[in-house]
């Protein structure tokens, strides 16, 4: 499941001009709250130690409130990911899916839910679980998280997301020194039409 963990992750590098703190993590999550249901295409570029070019993906992805996450890699090959409050599910391609549950693996489900609160911005948890950074440039947002506990800093160096009504950058750096940066566009808040519904079943 660690490429799932790994892809659920957007980095904006700063310039040397005046930033400001005037931001919190309370604004950031309150932005977020405002929409019932988050549609976006991405864009997935993991950097690996000893290979000359990135691996490139691309697909989009659906978070709703009351659902859950939804996530399509569809190239370099077809990959879906649901998660909820109960349960998740991985199929890659037409293979058998793949589930955990809270009850069988409940460290592993605690620690996918972390990717959650990242797409969320729950403040509680993201606080409970990194040292946070929060700063603002030209109405960019850049939030830095650095994880405070096994098994997380034993994983992540930091996770850098930014945006600006959405969140549009993911980047994860890892104790590995690889790196894996997500893009997100093409934001669409409308309720879920029936067909999208199905999806998250």
């Amino acid at each position: 499941m660690n490429k799932c963990l790994v892809a659920f992750a957007t980095t904006l590098l700063l310039t040397f001009s005046t930033i400001t703190s005037a931001i919190t993590l309370s604004d950031i999550q309150l932005l977020f709250s405002k929409n019932q249901v988050v549609r976006a295409d991405f864009t997935q570029d993991r950097h690996i130690n000893g290979l000359t070019s990135p691996i490139h993906s691309t697909g989009k992805m659906i978070i709703s409130k009351e659902l859950g996450l939804w996530w399509q890699q569809n190239t370099p090959f077809a990959m879906t990911l649901k998660m909820n409050q109960q349960r998740m599910e991985q199929r890659i391609e037409d293979q058998t899916p793949e589930i955990i549950t809270a009850e069988k693996q409940p460290q592993l489900f605690q620690f996918n839910h972390l990717l959650t609160a990242i797409f969320t911005a729950d403040k509680e948890m993201l606080e409970n679980n990194f040292d946070i950074t929060v700063t603002e440039q030209n109405n960019i947002w850049t939030l830095t998280l650095k994880p405070k506990l096994a098994p997380l800093n034993k994983i992540f160096k930091q996770i850098i997301l930014s945006g600006e009504s959405y969140l549009e950058k993911v980047t994860i750096n890892d104790m590995q020194n690889d790196k894996t940066e997500l893009t997100f566009k093409n934001h669409k808040t409308t309720k879920l039409n029936q067909d999208e519904q199905l999806l998250f079943r």
